[in-house]
């Protein structure tokens, strides 16, 4: 994954934190929602309180309009927050590690790539996706986007793997049943595609066995996204909570509250801007669970032959 060497980050039990998650390229929506909950003003500056979170559950790029700069707009933020005593919490999804792997040619990664939305990256960063396709990769497209757009992919090395607040942890796909450890759940790559497994499971989360790991560590609720849904969607007796709404036309952010569930916390939507290019919904559900299925050991060992940040940076 992106951040096999960047720590989760932890927020200070005292932060008012939002979370939001799947925001594919719509900065003007995010932009929208970030007045709204009073964390920027209309220009864009950070405003919230000292010991203000604001945490993004990953897929900040593909699909929407303007990949590049929602995640310029974030990664700005998240240095204004660290100024002025908040913290922006930029955390990885399965599409930041399709835009990585796929860039630097791992077959199945560029093939999820440009299934899944990725000709509207590449589009924001001044390329022409067309004649590109699942299976026509070339190593012209990665050092285009690394010269029109320096920042953008060593942005997206820096985001982490998931965050903690409280008893809340927020991650993309969620919590892998049966993880040996904490450390074992963060490099493994599962966390940014699980969906059924976890959120369907009939092991009630984080009482259950299967959930030990989780739950001896402190946490008994999750924030997540990577399944779209038409609405914000609670599980496991409200201990769980799907902020993806792509499927519904929005973006959703949620403030988070004391527990002991997640049924209370306040959220704001606002609508999305039409998705560029070709969806991927032609698929059948089959080949969407395939990809599903085979990604993550994938971008596992693709992980695993690469190094360290440093060794990526220099590449």
């Amino acid at each position: 994954m992106a951040s096999r060497d960047i720590r989760p980050i932890e927020i200070p039990d005292d932060f008012v934190v939002w979370a939001g998650t799947d925001p594919h390229g719509q900065l003007r929506a995010v932009d929208t929602l970030l007045v709204a909950a009073g964390l920027t003003d209309a220009a864009g500056r950070w405003t919230a309180p000292p010991r203000t979170a604001f945490v993004v559950c990953g897929d900040v790029v593909d699909k929407g309009p303007d990949s590049l700069g929602l995640a310029r707009r974030l990664a700005d933020l998240r240095s204004q927050a660290a100024d002025a005593g908040g913290i922006v919490a930029l955390l990885e999804g399965n599409h930041e590690v399709q835009v990585l792997g796929g860039l630097e040619g791992e077959p199945n990664i560029w093939r999820a790539f440009m299934s899944f939305g990725g000709g509207a990256t590449l589009a924001s960063v001044g390329l022409e996706p067309d004649g590109l396709g699942p299976d026509a990769w070339s190593a012209d497209v990665g050092r285009r986007v690394a010269e029109l757009a320096p920042d953008f992919l060593p942005l997206l090395w820096s985001f982490a793997p998931y965050a903690r607040w409280r008893d809340v942890l927020f991650v993309h796909g969620g919590p892998i049943p049966g993880a040996a450890s904490l450390e074992t759940f963060e490099r493994q790559a599962e966390r940014l595609w699980i969906r059924e497994r976890f959120f369907s499971s009939p092991h009630p989360f984080p009482d259950a066995p299967v959930w030990a790991t989780y739950r001896d560590a402190g946490i008994r609720r999750v924030v997540f996204g990577h399944t779209a849904m038409a609405a914000p969607t609670f599980g496991h007796d409200g201990r769980v909570l799907n902020l993806d709404t792509w499927r519904g036309g929005r973006v959703t952010i949620a403030r988070m509250d004391h527990g002991p569930t997640l049924l209370d916390v306040e959220m704001h939507s606002a609508a999305t801007e039409p998705r560029i290019g070709a969806s991927g919904a032609s698929m059948s559900p089959d080949e969407i669970h395939a990809f599903d299925t085979a990604l993550p050991a994938i971008a596992d060992a693709w992980m695993d032959s690469r190094g360290t940040t440093k060794g990526r940076m220099d590449r």
